[in-house]
């Protein structure tokens, strides 16, 4: 660890676990940018601050070497990020820093489970304006940096769609000088993590955004890591070979789903239909597997019109883990 980084996060507050027992986790009457006074005007920024800041050294205290370098240089690049993408009004900075201490206070405690997985967060920030149009970029990715494998596959296609989706969100000259009115077109993508094995990592990629038209866009795309090959796997990969894993899940998935549109959730009923179902169930994206049980994620239109939004149906392990393969990702939790 370097006295660079060591000052750098001492001086957010971030480098050692002695703080108050209230307030933010640095010295207020010391706060010296807006970042810092928006913390400490409000109480659940200030006990988020102070949470993030023990879940912090509570995982720095258990690493060494190059695991300490590698969380401490993460550390420093997420509070540059922060306060590079906070901006706006008190309300907008508020609302921003909200979202990043929930996001990344979940993602160290992911972190701390097990052998530390060498996950840093990428980050791309773009404001700017093209015509009568106002867009404003705010985009996150992993990156898997660990040395059990060879992820730069991994990780190149995670950067491409990152930066490819924040591109399409910028408009030409043409979109930009023919939008009707002033517009604000916006683009965030986060991402959150989970650890159901040893050998895995979950990651679960959100995006929203608006470019125009009636109204935004978003949805959630999952991965399930292999941290043995640096690989994302499929669910025929997650599960033993053959069907069986299918025939299980498709009378669950189906039974939840039905409830879901019986209980007033509007919902296409050919989407429960057997071939349809097996279909969807094929496509790992959907696959979010957390600590306790798996999360199948559908976005808006999936099994729903756009107005109900995204369905999520939640199987916990103990109805799965006899499906799971030997010498696969979850193989251990067999």
């Amino acid at each position: 660890m370097t006295r660079i980084l060591l000052a750098a996060l001492a001086a957010a507050g971030l480098a050692a676990p002695a703080w108050a027992q209230s307030g933010a986790s640095f010295d207020c009457a010391k706060a010296s940018n807006t970042i810092e006074r928006t913390i400490c005007a409000r109480p659940e920024l200030a006990q988020a601050d102070r949470t993030l800041a023990a879940v912090y050294a509570a995982l720095a205290g258990k690493l060494s070497g190059a695991a300490k370098d590698h969380l401490v240089k993460d550390q420093v690049a997420w509070i540059a990020a922060r306060n590079k993408a906070c901006t706006g009004d008190t309300e907008e900075i508020a609302r921003c820093l909200k979202d990043r201490y929930v996001s990344r206070t979940q993602s160290l405690r992911v972190l701390e489970r097990g052998t530390y997985p060498f996950v840093s967060q990428q980050t791309l920030l773009k404001q700017g304006k093209v015509g009568k149009v106002t867009y404003s970029i705010d985009v996150a990715w992993p990156q898997f940096d660990g040395p059990t494998a060879d992820f730069s596959k991994l990780n190149s296609g995670f950067a491409r769609l990152a930066r490819k989706a924040a591109d399409e969100s910028i408009p030409d000259r043409q979109a930009g000088a023919d939008a009707p009115f002033d517009q604000t077109w916006e683009y965030g993508q986060s991402f959150t993590l989970q650890r159901p094995s040893a050998d895995a990592v979950a990651v679960a990629i959100t995006y929203y955004g608006y470019a125009g038209g009636a109204h935004g866009f978003g949805g959630t795309t999952a991965y399930l890591v292999d941290l043995r090959t640096g690989q994302a796997v499929p669910p025929a990969g997650v599960f033993a070979k053959g069907d069986a894993w299918l025939k299980a899940l498709v009378p669950l998935v189906r039974a939840d789903l039905k409830k879901q549109f019986d209980e007033g959730k509007p919902g296409f009923d050919d989407a429960l239909e057997t071939n349809n179902l097996v279909k969807l169930l094929r496509e790992p994206e959907h696959y979010y597997y957390r600590q306790d049980k798996l999360e199948l994620i559908f976005d808006a239109y999936v099994v729903g019109p756009y107005v109900s939004g995204p369905f999520t149906v939640e199987i916990p392990y103990s109805k799965l883990k006899p499906l799971f393969a030997a010498d696969g990702p979850l193989g251990s939790l067999r």
